[in-house]
């Protein structure tokens, strides 16, 4: 019927599958979500007197005794005691005058003397006869009404709505990849290369402030959250015309990023331990691009560079102003002491890979 049928339809298929694998159902495995949920509500209509007792099928034969009758039992039963008591009156009301011809029809004193006496018992019968089938009928009738379920069907049925949400939640957490991502970003922040670029974006970041800070270009009219206009900020390009900007940046870019680079790179104790122009040394060259470069020495390049330019204000050849060091000193978070902790914290991240990767 169309209630159970659409109750299959709206079940997920392992829902359908465990119904298939309660009830017996052969062949069902290459079925798809409808022609498993059409063979499973003809299955379960036929075999109803085997199943109907399975608390995992009670939603369904509960819907199918539901569409089977669309009058409730007690409708039913008001319908029929209607009737009855109809067919009572109609017989209460036939009595007299089947009692009248009966009297016209005798013609003795005699018989007439035993009707007069007999007919007030019988119309005493007849009044009887209905009240009692009435009760005996109301009996019958009601024993065919469903009584409520047992606190043990109604426990099955609680475990089984708890397993359906349980299933659909672990469905969307599996259609959402969040642990495929978390895996990624996992693997992506566990390396001494993306510690030693967050570093520098966090020193970059503090220099952009004082560099290259944000200025009001234009503002929105109030709109339904806010009753002012709101400003719009953007970073002020212009700067990059000036040598107030190129040279603290040049400074900075030389001692975070470029001297350590060039000095880890000519430096390399991973690299050094394989023979020169061997094919594993190129394999390694190849797969792993980032070994070209020691982290380690990169990082104690950084701290040595640091101190001496930043708190010891070596210029370079006077190439820098110390105006440039004490504003690129002061950007940084942490001045120069946020960079040798940076440096150290780096340093000791590429040792401990380092020891990793010699046990494995």
């Amino acid at each position: 019927m169309a209630s159970t049928t659409s109750y299959l339809n709206n079940l997920l298929k392992t829902d359908l599958t465990e119904f298939a694998e309660t009830s017996n159902l052969t062949d069902y495995v290459g079925l798809r979500k409808a022609e498993l949920a059409e063979r499973l509500d003809d299955h379960l209509k036929r075999n109803a007197t085997t199943y109907s007792k399975e608390p995992r099928l009670s939603e369904y034969y509960r819907r199918l005794g539901a569409s089977s009758s669309s009058r409730s039992p007690i409708k039913r039963i008001a319908e029929k005691v209607s009737d009855v008591v109809k067919s009572d009156d109609d017989i209460a009301v036939n009595a007299p005058t089947t009692a009248r011809k009966s009297r016209r029809k005798t013609r003795s004193p005699t018989d007439e003397e035993t009707t007069d006496t007999e007919g007030p018992s019988a119309i005493a019968s007849l009044i009887k006869t209905p009240v009692q089938e009435i009760s005996r009928r109301t009996s019958i009738l009601a024993s065919n009404v469903p009584l409520p379920p047992s606190p043990a069907v109604v426990t099955d049925a609680i475990d089984a709505q708890t397993r359906r949400i349980r299933t659909s939640i672990s469905h969307a957490y599996e259609r959402t990849q969040i642990q495929e991502y978390s895996d990624s970003v996992r693997e992506t922040l566990s390396s001494t290369v993306t510690i030693n670029v967050l570093a520098i974006l966090l020193e970059a970041f503090g220099l952009r402030t004082q560099l290259m800070p944000f200025k009001p270009v234009t503002s929105l009219p109030p709109t339904f959250f806010t009753s002012e206009p709101t400003k719009v900020y953007l970073p002020d390009l212009f700067v990059l015309l000036n040598t107030s900007f190129w040279a603290p940046f040049t400074l900075w870019l030389m001692t975070t990023l470029l001297l350590p680079a060039i000095a880890s790179y000519f430096i390399n104790l991973p690299l050094a331990q394989l023979p020169s122009h061997s094919p594993a040394r190129r394999t390694s060259m190849k797969t792993n691009p980032h070994i070209m470069f020691d982290p380690f020495v990169f990082n104690i390049t950084k701290g040595l560079v640091a101190y001496m330019v930043y708190a010891l204000h070596f210029q370079f050849v006077e190439f820098f102003k110390n105006a440039d060091i004490a504003l690129v000193n002061t950007s940084v978070p942490g001045g120069y002491h946020g960079m040798l902790i940076s440096s150290g914290i780096g340093a000791a991240v590429s040792l401990y890979e380092a020891v990793l990767k010699k046990h494995h």
